[in-house]
C-alpha cells in the first residue's frame, strides 16, 4: 500500500467489513455498502482472502478503498459496518473494539437470530437467501445506480448463495433483486464462470479423496453425509467440492471437514428446511443459514471437531419426530366380539404380527398377538370372542409424542407395539418395534433379503428439497394444496408409486397418481369446493376417481386399500387400509413409495421395502415370496420395467420367476391378462431387449409353448424397432397403440395357421387384431415371396406398388419393411405409407359422367385408373385427367 493509501486508511471514520473467510455473498455485500457509504473504506478482517483473488474481482476492488488491518487507526474510527454476519468473533480484528461506546454500530445480516448477536444503532435484518439482496434493495429504494462491473459483482454473491436461486432458503425478494442487477447491466457470462468454473488439479484431488472417504448413513430416514481429508496446505472453494458433492451422493445433509495450515474447515449443507446446518455451526463458532453454513475451528484436530460435529447432527435429526413423523396410520382393527378364527384369518390376509381389538365405539381397548391367537387356536378356542385372550395392559400415546417418550414405551416398558390415539381413544396410528429400530440404527434389521418387509415401519426421508427443485411451481402449488384439502377433511394424501419413482430418478412426471386414507368423499367433495374442478369421474366399485382440472390438467385418486388373492393368479379382492396395506400391494419395491402432501410431513417418503435404495442399485424386486405365485403377470412387469429404466431383476426375484415356471402357476393367468401384458411390454420404446429377456427367462412360452425366438426373430425384432422409429418420427405417435400387432407377428412366425388361429382366440385380441393376424398374414408371406423372386428384375411401378399393399393393415406393412431390411420392398412400403395412400386424382365423378361414361361401377374404375395414372407420374394435372379420361371413353378401354 502506498503512503496517501496508509494515511487515507488512518483517517478513515467509516469502515466496512464482514466474516472471516468471506464468500462470494459477504465481498458482494461490502462492494454494495460502499454505495450507502461512499466515505467508507473496505476492511477484510483476516485480510483478503484466496477465494477472493480472481482476476476480475481483484480488478474491481482495485477501484474501492481496501485498506489492511494494520493500516487501520481503531480509535479514530467513528462507525463500523458489518455485513453477512452479527456474530462477534467472526469479524476478527475489529471485534476487541467493539466495546467503545463511541463507536456507532451499523449491521446488515440474513442469518436468523442467535445467541451472542452484535447489536447496533441500525440493524436491517432479513430471512432471504443471500444477504447482498438486502443490500440492493436498498440502493434501489434510494434511487442509487450501479454500473455493470459493480451490477457483476453483486449478482456473484446473489447467485453463489442461492445455489443460482435452487437453494430453499430463496426467496421471490432474491429474484426481483437479479432482474435489478440485470437491468443494471450484470454479464451472467462471468458471473457463470467463477460459479461453475473448472476445478483445479487440487480440488479434484481432494473431491475425491472426499467421495470415497465420506460416510453415507441413513439418519432417522435422511441421507446424512460426513467427509473428511487433511491438507498441508490451502485448497481454495471447499464450498464448491460440497456443492458437488450434495449432486453426487444425492445427500440431504452434508458435512465436509478438511484440516489444512493449522484449522478445520467444516462447510455443511441442507436440503431439509427443518434441518438447520446453520444452527450447527454456530454451536461449532461458525455462522451461516439453514441451507448453507460454514466454520473454521482452531485449535482442535480433526477427529475431535468430527466427534463434537456428530453430537449436533443426532441432536438436530433426533428432534425432528414425534409421533405423527413415525406412527402407520389407519391400523388394522378387529370388533371386541368377533371369534378368534376371523382374528387369524385377518392376521394372515394382511401379513400382521398384531391386531389392535376396538370396542363399538371404536375405542382401543386391547392388543392381540398373532402368538396368542395361534395358542387360543391350538386349545379349541376358534369360536370365542378376541376379548377373551387380548392384552387390556399397554400405553397409548397421542401425535404429539416426542421421540424420547415413545422410546421409553417401547424399549425400557418392553411393549412391542404402540398405539397413537385421539382425544376419543380412537386409534389412529401404530408405532412398532421395528419401527423405532429402523429409525435408531437408519436400516432394515435381520440378514434374509425379505428382512420383516412389510412388518415394520417405514424406511423413509424427507423429498420437499428434491420436489421443489424438479416440479414445477404450478404443481408444486396445487399438491400443497391438496395436502391443506386433506388436512380439512382430516384425511391424509399421497403421491404415490411410478409418480414417486420418475421423480426420484430425475425423470419427467406425467402423471399424478395420488392415494387418499381416510373418507375419500369428504375429500372429493372439498376438492370439488375449492378447486372447481372441470370434470370429476368417480369409480366407488373400484374406490377411485379420476379429477379433470380446468387448465386441463389430471388427477387421478385412489382410497388406500389392500388387495388379497383368492387362490394363485386370480384377481385380487380389494378393501380399504392404511398407505403401509396400500403399498404392500404394489408390484415391485421402486413402485411401493409414497410422498405425504399433508401441511405437517409434506414431502416426506415412505419407503417400506427400501425401494430408494433399490432405485439407486438399479434392481427390481417383488416385495415378497410369494408375490409372483399370487400374481404371475409380475413376472412379465418385472421384465418390462427393467427394459424401461435400465434396471435387472434381483437375484430373488429371478429365483421366484422359476419357481412359478416349475409350479406350473402361470397356467393359471386368464389368457386375456397375458396379452395385455404383451401389449404394454410392445408398446415400450425398450420393447427389444423386454422381449428378449422374456425368452430367455422362458415366458414366452406360457403364452405358447411353441413361441420363441430364435436367432433370425431377434434380428427382426431389432429392424422392427427402427422401423418403429422410422413411422413415429414420419407420423407422431398416433398409432402406438396397434404395434404391438407388429412385434406378434414376428413372435407368432413359428406357429401354423391352425395353432395360431386357436392362440389369438384365446387370447381374445378382438375381430380386427386377429383378421390382421391370422388372414394377412398368408398376404404377407405370398409378398415377401414374390420379392424374393422379383430380385435383380425390374422394379414394380408405385401403381404396382399400391394394389399389392393397399390391401394390408398399416401394422402388416411395417412387418413387411422390418422383414424386407432395406431392399426394394421396405423403401416401397414407406413410400406407401407417406405418400401413395394419400394420392386421389382430381377430377370428379360428375365430370366423368359429363364426358359420356355411365354411373355405376364403370365411374369408380376410371378414378382408380386416373388415381394409378397420377402415381405413376403419367398425369400431373387435372387437364392430363381429363384428356386421359377422355382417351379411355374413345378407346372404350374401361
Amino acid at each position: 500500500m502506498s503512503s496517501n493509501e496508509r494515511k487515507r486508511g488512518d483517517r478513515a471514520s467509516t469502515i466496512i467489513t464482514t466474516h472471516l473467510n468471506p464468500d462470494y455473498d459477504a465481498v458482494a455485500s461490502m462492494v454494495a455498502a460502499t454505495k450507502l457509504y461512499p466515505e467508507a473504506v473496505m476492511l477484510f478482517p483476516g485480510g483478503q482472502p484466496r477465494n477472493v483473488k480472481n482476476f476480475f474481482i481483484q480488478s474491481l476492488l482495485y477501484l474501492f478503498d481496501v485498506v489492511r488491518p494494520k493500516d487501520i487507526d481503531f480509535d479514530a474510527v467513528k462507525r463500523l459496518v458489518v455485513v453477512d454476519t452479527r456474530q462477534k468473533d467472526r469479524i476478527g480484528v475489529a471485534g476487541p473494539y467493539l466495546a467503545n461506546p463511541n463507536l456507532d454500530i451499523h449491521l446488515y445480516d440474513h442469518h436468523p437470530d442467535a445467541p451472542g448477536d452484535l447489536a447496533g444503532s441500525l440493524q436491517v435484518v432479513s430471512q432471504v437467501g443471500a444477504n447482498v439482496t438486502i443490500m440492493i434493495e436498498l440502493i434501489k429504494a434510494q434511487g442509487l445506480t450501479l454500473n455493470p462491473q459493480e451490477a457483476t459483482m453483486l449478482a456473484l454473491g446473489l447467485y453463489e448463495d442461492t445455489g443460482s436461486f435452487t437453494f430453499s432458503s430463496t426467496t421471490p425478494r432474491d429474484l426481483a433483486a437479479a432482474g435489478f442487477l440485470l437491468e443494471s447491466g450484470a454479464d451472467l457470462s462471468i458471473v457463470s464462470e467463477l460459479i461453475s468454473r473448472e476445478l483445479t488439479a487440487e480440488q479434484l484431488a481432494l473431491l475425491n479423496e472426499l467421495i470415497h472417504s465420506a460416510e453415507i448413513r441413513e439418519t432417522r430416514g435422511r441421507t446424512v453425509v460426513v467427509a473428511m481429508a487433511r491438507r498441508e496446505y490451502h485448497i481454495e472453494d471447499v464450498a464448491v467440492l460440497a456443492h458437488k458433492m450434495m449432486d453426487i451422493l444425492s445427500a440431504d445433509l452434508l458435512f465436509v471437514l478438511v484440516e489444512m495450515e493449522n484449522m478445520v474447515q467444516l462447510v455443511a449443507r441442507s436440503r431439509l428446511r427443518e434441518a438447520d446446518v446453520g444452527e450447527i455451526a454456530r454451536a461449532l463458532g461458525g455462522g451461516g443459514h439453514g441451507a448453507a453454513a460454514a466454520v473454521a475451528v482452531r485449535g482442535k484436530h480433526l477427529q475431535e471437531v468430527r466427534e463434537e460435529l456428530e453430537k449436533h447432527i443426532a441432536q438436530t435429526v433426533n428432534n425432528l419426530y414425534s409421533a405423527a413423523h413415525i406412527m402407520v396410520r389407519n391400523p388394522i382393527s378387529i370388533g371386541q366380539n368377533r371369534p378368534i378364527s376371523e382374528a387369524m384369518d385377518m392376521l394372515v390376509r394382511f401379513s400382521l404380527n398384531v391386531l389392535l381389538v376396538e370396542d363399538s365405539l371404536e375405542r382401543t381397548i386391547g392388543i392381540l398377538s398373532e402368538h396368542s391367537v395361534s395358542k387360543a387356536i391350538y386349545h379349541g378356542l376358534t369360536s370365542y370372542p378376541v376379548s377373551d385372550v387380548m392384552t387390556t395392559e399397554f400405553q397409548t400415546v397421542p401425535v404429539t409424542a416426542t421421540f424420547n417418550e415413545i422410546k421409553t414405551i417401547i424399549v425400557d416398558l418392553s411393549q412391542r407395539i404402540l398405539p397413537v390415539i385421539d382425544g376419543d381413544g380412537r386409534a389412529i396410528g401404530v408405532i412398532t418395534r421395528t419401527d423405532l429400530l429402523r429409525l435408531l440404527a437408519g436400516e432394515v434389521p435381520g440378514g434374509t433379503e425379505e428382512a420383516e418387509r412389510g412388518r415394520g415401519g417405514p424406511f423413509e426421508r424427507n423429498l420437499s428439497g428434491i420436489m421443489e427443485d424438479r416440479i414445477g411451481s404450478k404443481i408444486m402449488g396445487l399438491l400443497k394444496e391438496l395436502g391443506d384439502l386433506a388436512e380439512k377433511s382430516k384425511a391424509s394424501v399421497y403421491l404415490v408409486g411410478g409418480t414417486v419413482r420418475d421423480l426420484i430418478m430425475h425423470k419427467p412426471i406425467k402423471d399424478l397418481d395420488l392415494t387418499v386414507t381416510g373418507d375419500m368423499l369428504i375429500f372429493l367433495g372439498n376438492v370439488t369446493e375449492k378447486l372447481n374442478p372441470k370434470q370429476i369421474k368417480k369409480h366407488p366399485r373400484f374406490k377411485t376417481a379420476t379429477v379433470i382440472l380446468e387448465d386441463g390438467a389430471r388427477l387421478d385418486f385412489s382410497s388406500a386399500r389392500v388387495e388379497y388373492y383368492e387362490y394363485p393368479g386370480a384377481l385380487p379382492v380389494v378393501s380399504q387400509s392404511s398407505i403401509q396395506l396400500d403399498l404392500q400391494r404394489r408390484d415391485f419395491t421402486i413402485n411401493a413409495l409414497a410422498l405425504s402432501l399433508n401441511a405437517p410431513d409434506f414431502g416426506r417418503l415412505f419407503d417400506f421395502y427400501r425401494g430408494y435404495q433399490d432405485i439407486k442399485e438399479g434392481l427390481i424386486r417383488v416385495l415378497h415370496s410369494l408375490s409372483i405365485i399370487e400374481d404371475p403377470t409380475r413376472a412379465f412387469r418385472a421384465v418390462r420395467f427393467a427394459a424401461r429404466l435400465g434396471f435387472k431383476l434381483s437375484k430373488m426375484t429371478l429365483g421366484l420367476v422359476e419357481s412359478a415356471l416349475k409350479g406350473g402357476f402361470f397356467q393359471n393367468i386368464h389368457p386375456r391378462r397375458l396379452l395385455t401384458e404383451l401389449k404394454l411390454i410392445c408398446e415400450e420404446d425398450e420393447a427389444v431387449p423386454a422381449l428378449e429377456r422374456l425368452a430367455d427367462l422362458g415366458l414366452l412360452g406360457c403364452i405358447h409353448p411353441s413361441m420363441r425366438l430364435t436367432r433370425p426373430q431377434r434380428e427382426l425384432i431389432g429392424e422392427i424397432a427402427k422401423v418403429k422409429q422410422w413411422f413415429q418420427l414420419t407420423f407422431g405417435n398416433r398409432p402406438s397403440a396397434s404395434f404391438w400387432l407388429v412385434y406378434f407377428l414376428v413372435l407368432t412366425e413359428g406357429l401354423s395357421i391352425g395353432e395360431l388361429t386357436v392362440l389369438v382366440d384365446n387370447l381374445d385380441t378382438g375381430r380386427k387384431a386377429a383378421n390382421e393376424v391370422i388372414h394377412e398374414r398368408a398376404r404377407l408371406w405370398q409378398i415377401l415371396l414374390i420379392n424374393r423372386r422379383r430380385k435383380g428384375g425390374k422394379d414394380p411401378t408405385p401403381s404396382e406398388v399400391d394394389r399389392l399393399l393397399s390391401p394390408l393393415s398399416w401394422p402388416g406393412i411395417l412387418y413387411i419393411m422390418a422383414k424386407a431390411r432395406g431392399d426394394f420392398l421396405a423403401q416401397a412400403g414407406a413410400a406407401y405409407l407417406a405418400t401413395y395412400r394419400k394420392v386421389k386424382p382430381q377430377c370428379r365423378g360428375d365430370e366423368l359422367i359429363a364426358l359420356g361414361f355411365p354411373m355405376g361401377p364403370t365411374i369408380q374404375k376410371v378414378l382408380c385408373r386416373l388415381r394409378e395414372a397420377r402415381l405413376d407420374g403419367l398425369a400431373e394435372t387435372i387437364d392430363d385427367e381429363r384428356r386421359l379420361a377422355k382417351k379411355m371413353f374413345e378407346d372404350q378401354s374401361v
